[in-house]
């Protein structure tokens, strides 16, 4: 399949001087500070590399796919605690905890009228919601751009012990255009044996900044295939 990545952007910590992580966020200071405040982390890292994606386009009418392994877990966790003490649970917490909140939230805040979906497919789930994008420009002629966000934060401490993907905060925004941007070629080779690999977008990142003109990172039961089309073998 081929895709034209017209821009992207990304966000993670950035390392302090002596080499530790240092737990900022991004600002928004384009968004109002009443929206930003009920933002939580995670949906302050799609914002931040949305808004930088789309930079200059008409938000109106640009379709969506939001991914993300976990969603807003932590936020799901401080909901579950709440259960466990038979505390009254805030309808308004609970709705910014489905995994499509942040879907909804955008779309409000850029008013864009357009479609948009979310998914989760584990550790492979930026590179399934590449393939919808992909299997959308096949399906759908009129379609002229689409723009993927990804965001996950590593689990909460009770849930360490079951996973530890991704190992740190990142989000990642890429907008794909029918015939504007730099041309790459994206395949799904299916393999048995194949076990998912952490921390795909991160991984992803050499080649989406041209350090990289190939690249296949190990999902599951199946390879994810990234290439340069003028570097392509087919």
């Amino acid at each position: 399949m081929e895709l034209y990545i017209k821009s992207w952007a990304t966000w993670m910590p950035s390392p302090s001087k002596d080499g530790a992580i240092a737990p900022e966020q991004p600002a928004l200071s384009q968004v109002p500070a009443m929206t930003r405040r009920r933002l939580s982390k995670m949906t302050k890292l799609a914002f931040d590399v949305a808004l930088q994606t789309i930079e200059q386009q008409d938000t109106t009418a640009l379709p969506t796919i939001f991914a993300s392994r976990h969603g807003d877990l932590h936020k799901t966790l401080m909901l579950l605690q709440q259960l466990g003490e038979k505390e009254p649970l805030s309808p308004s917490q609970f709705a910014l905890s489905v995994h499509n909140a942040i879907s909804g939230q955008f779309s409000m805040y850029s008013q864009n009228q357009a479609d948009s979906n979310a998914i989760a497919a584990g550790a492979d789930s930026l590179h399934y919601a590449i393939l919808e994008a992909a299997a959308r420009f096949c399906s759908e002629p009129d379609l002229k751009q689409l723009l993927v966000v990804y965001a996950d934060e590593p689990v909460p401490e009770p849930y360490q012990q079951f996973c530890q993907d991704p190992s740190i905060p990142i989000a990642l925004a890429i907008l794909l255009h029918r015939n504007e941007g730099e041309l790459v070629k994206f395949s799904m080779q299916h393999n048995e044996q194949s076990q998912a690999e952490s921390d795909q977008a991160l991984k992803l990142l050499p080649f989406l900044q041209g350090e990289l003109e190939q690249l296949t990172l190990a999902g599951q039961q199946r390879q994810w295939q990234w290439c340069k089309a003028k570097k392509c073998n087919s």
